[in-house]
């Protein structure tokens, strides 16, 4: 016994230690995010809220039909479909701030879209649940409000210092975010690989717990493109609204499925373990689709550039040719011109 609750003991203080690591290294991602941010690209889009309005139908409206769409369109059990609705119901996170970085996207719209999806997770959350849970459960959600809160928090806070350091010293931005580049991507890697290997019994899971968990992602990035691309907006937000749709808290959902579910006898146990799945499927192909999306927008944004550089050598081109062509039709002036001695 006391070998079992000293194996117990450990796993919790492994637990604890990996929970305080990963809030270290979100902390710093969103500093070194917080540092491209200035305090006038967050005013713009307080006057002007049309990007994160379309955000917001399309995480709220689109996301969370298109997951229940899918379940239903594959018939999945009710177990996955409860995982997918939630999935599709929950608000961004931060690693949707960290692709959108990556893609070239427009960061500040995209930390403006993850507090505002987080403020109305608290009362959309319950609605989506009301409308779309039913098609598979009747069970009631426990949602974790503190764990929203939470969220909100490691997110304000280490953007408002990165800004503020933006603001009164632009050299130490730059190393800030330089770091958090690198820091991303390690962090992305190390998702991928502990992902692949801590959950390599569901990669012997049937195909309709592949396909939803290839597929949902990138369908929010369509759909999240194709509105913002309907309204007009501009190829940067684009690409921010499309990542801030598919990509998905899939950390909380799981708190919310371990909250719903707890573990007790086999059954129980089995329960939790089958609703957790897809949760945990989508984590992992939602990395690497986020990585696919980020190397097409980044080459589209290199196209963009291009066409803008060639843009303005065309401009100076044309305004160099209208001064040479002004010069040549201006009437020469001539000494033995009877005009002049006149």
């Amino acid at each position: 016994i006391s070998t079992r609750l000293t194996h117990h003991h450990s796993s919790e203080v492994m637990a604890d230690s990996l929970q305080i690591l990963m809030i270290g290294v979100v902390f710093c991602l969103m500093l070194g995010l917080g540092a491209t941010v200035t305090v006038d690209q967050l005013r713009d889009i307080v006057k002007n809220p049309r990007a994160p309005l379309i955000g917001f139908v399309s995480q709220f409206g689109l996301m969370p039909f298109m997951a229940w769409a899918i379940a239903k369109m594959l018939s999945v059990e009710a177990s996955q479909g409860v995982s997918m609705i939630l999935i599709g119901c929950t608000p961004g996170g931060t690693t949707s701030n960290l692709f959108t970085y990556f893609s070239r996207g427009e960061v500040s719209l995209s930390i403006a879209m993850t507090v505002v999806s987080n403020v109305a997770a608290f009362f959309m959350m319950p609605l989506l649940l009301l409308l779309y849970a039913p098609s598979f459960t009747d069970d009631s959600f426990e949602v974790p409000y503190a764990n929203i809160a939470a969220g909100l928090g490691v997110t304000l806070i280490p953007v408002a210092i990165g800004m503020t350091v933006l603001r009164k010293n632009p050299p130490v931005a730059a190393k800030l975010e330089k770091g958090a580049a690198i820091l991303g991507g390690l962090f992305i890697a190390a998702a991928i690989a502990v992902g692949c290997i801590q959950n390599e019994d569901l990669f012997k899971s049937g195909h309709k717990l592949y396909l939803s968990s290839v597929c949902l992602a990138p369908c929010g990035y369509l759909a999240g493109y194709g509105l913002a691309s309907l309204f007009g907006l501009p190829n940067r937000q684009r690409r921010t609204i499309a990542l801030e749709t598919g990509i998905q808290n899939s950390t909380l959902t799981i708190a919310i499925i371990m909250l719903t579910y707890p573990r007790g006898d086999a059954a129980a146990n089995q329960l939790q373990e089958d609703v957790l799945a897809f949760a945990i499927m989508y984590s992992l192909f939602l990395v690497i689709s986020g990585c696919v999306a980020t190397f097409l927008f980044r080459k589209i944004s290199e196209g963009e550039e291009e066409e803008a550089e060639e843009g303005e050598a065309k401009k100076g081109e044309a305004a160099k040719h209208g001064e040479d062509e002004f010069f040549d039709t201006k009437e020469p002036h001539h000494e033995d011109d009877p005009g002049n001695r006149l």
